[in-house]
């Protein structure tokens, strides 16, 4: 036998001998892989960054063969972190669309190696919203001087600042909304430093006061008309609470709440009775996507801090004209949150105007505080709702936000570790059936673990936001801003 062969052969057993736990002695189990994130049974857009993941077992290496699309691919990695390459990924995805990718995991150990259950992966036909928009904040409830808001794009790992700490030291950034998912019409508030509202629209970026001289405070929690003419505000006066013990770190108060909506052309502030009645707190409008209603919560103003767990809040609406701007004088209530012992939050309707969702918890209008917090959907065909129960967890399932096409939902959960917020996406039907809910996939599986703030306010834009931080810190640095202007009462 020449020298040639010899080393050939001997290049071919330690391919297999050496591998790390002996490839040949995996003994195979009717048990799924234990992994982190769980990726299992989910369903996931044909554009979604790849799934990396972690294998929670004493193995030290392991192998994946990914099966459904043209043809089985096989990974191998000297980690128990299986991490795909991007472009592989990609190919797999659209090979795959509107069908199974099936997961085949090995883990191999000192002492022993494992071949798991195969699981699937659904990969929908329908793509996700290029970017997600969100804000990062500790998670102390006191604490922002690391805050910012940040993009990440849905199909690689990229992050890119939109605003921040760094680049505005000693200023709040919060509320950041966008006009039916699109990031050239979005609008932001600045707290403490530099203080102001900055609205951008097609480039043109423009620091507002929102505060007139009917409005006990300045505009806060924003919604966009879809003529893009309007954009209702929630006025409130917030207190918070912290707990000494129990299940309930902190709570926050509405001691007092109104509904404005501004309209941009005339720059300014009206409201009605409906939205601003005395003995009532009004917050978190939304609009229809016609824009002939308005969406809000309500509650009977009580004796705070004393009563603050008897608060419950309503689901109401009240009509809109958009050629007038006219709003209903007399509110509707579509859910009373009296009647049924819980209280509502963040209602938003479904862009095709079919769902509207909403979170519920215990009581309040803040449920990022409350550990029973839920999502929850009414059919605005049947007027009949129902609680997420896939989707929903035993701790904080809160803020949320719908995808342009209305099949995607993000939301942000304190599942699993019960203190940091974290990004949550799920698919829905025409139905209102729910798939698995997954996390945001990051490049690092122990990403969370070591991410030491929260994902708040989480909102999905159809492409990238293009604004440029330092043009946004010099504008509102060098002017005062415009004055919004108190309109005439609906």
């Amino acid at each position: 036998m020449n020298r040639r062969i010899i080393i050939l052969l001997t290049i071919a057993f330690s391919a297999v001998s050496c591998s790390p736990g002996g490839r040949k002695d995996a003994s195979a189990t009717d048990r799924l892989p234990l992994i982190k994130p769980d990726y299992t049974g989910i369903t996931v857009p044909s554009n979604i960054a790849p799934l990396n993941f972690e294998l929670n077992d004493s193995s030290s290496s392991c192998m994946v063969v990914v099966s459904g699309g043209r043809e089985k691919k096989e990974f191998s990695f000297n980690t128990n972190k299986v991490i795909f390459p991007e472009r592989k990924w990609k190919k797999m995805l659209l090979e795959s669309r509107g069908r199974d990718l099936e997961i085949a995991v090995t883990g191999y150990g000192k002492q022993k190696s494992t071949k798991y259950k195969p699981f699937a992966i659904s990969v929908s036909e329908y793509p996700v919203d290029e970017y997600l928009v969100y804000r990062k904040i500790m998670p102390g409830f006191q604490n922002w001087n690391q805050m910012g808001i940040y993009q990440r794009s849905m199909s690689d790992f990229r992050v890119g600042t939109i605003i921040d700490s760094r680049i505005m030291p000693g200023t709040c950034m919060n509320c950041h909304s966008f006009a039916q998912n699109d990031p050239s019409s979005m609008l932001f508030h600045l707290r403490e430093s530099l203080p102001g509202t900055v609205l951008v629209q097609n480039g043109n970026i423009r620091k507002i006061n929102t505060k007139t001289g009917r409005m006990f405070g300045n505009a806060a929690f924003p919604f966009w008309h879809p003529s893009r003419k309007y954009i209702a505000f929630s006025v409130n006066k917030v207190n918070q609470v912290f707990h000494a013990a129990g299940p309930y770190r902190a709570a926050a108060l509405d001691l007092r709440s109104d509904i404005f909506i501004y309209d941009i052309e005339k720059n300014e502030m009206t409201t009605s009775k409906a939205l601003s009645a005395p003995g009532k707190f009004e917050s978190f409008p939304c609009f229809s996507p016609d824009g002939r209603t308005l969406y809000f919560c309500s509650a009977d103003s009580l004796q705070l801090p004393q009563k603050f767990k008897k608060v419950k809040y309503s689901l109401c609406s009240v009509s809109f004209d958009p050629a007038t701007g006219a709003i209903g004088e007399k509110a509707d209530t579509l859910i009373s949150g009296p009647a049924i012992g819980k209280s509502i939050a963040i209602p938003r309707v479904s862009p095709d105007g079919r769902f509207l969702m909403f979170v519920m918890a215990d009581y309040g209008c803040f449920p990022s505080y409350n550990p029973e917090a839920d999502l929850y959907l009414l059919d605005l065909r049947t007027g009949k709702y129902k609680a997420l129960d896939r989707v929903n967890s035993d701790d904080v399932d809160s803020y949320f936000s719908w995808s342009s096409d209305s099949k995607w939902v993000v939301f942000t959960s304190r599942r699993g570790d019960r203190l940091y917020a974290k990004p949550y996406f799920f698919m829905i039907d025409d139905n209102g059936n729910t798939s698995k809910p997954f996390l945001l996939p990051q490049k690092d599986p122990d990403f969370y673990d070591e991410y030491l703030f929260s994902f708040n306010v989480p909102e999905l834009v159809k492409s990238k936001v293009l604004i440029d931080p330092y043009k946004v810190r010099d504008l509102v640095r060098k002017t005062p801003g415009v004055q919004v202007i108190s309109g005439s009462s609906h």
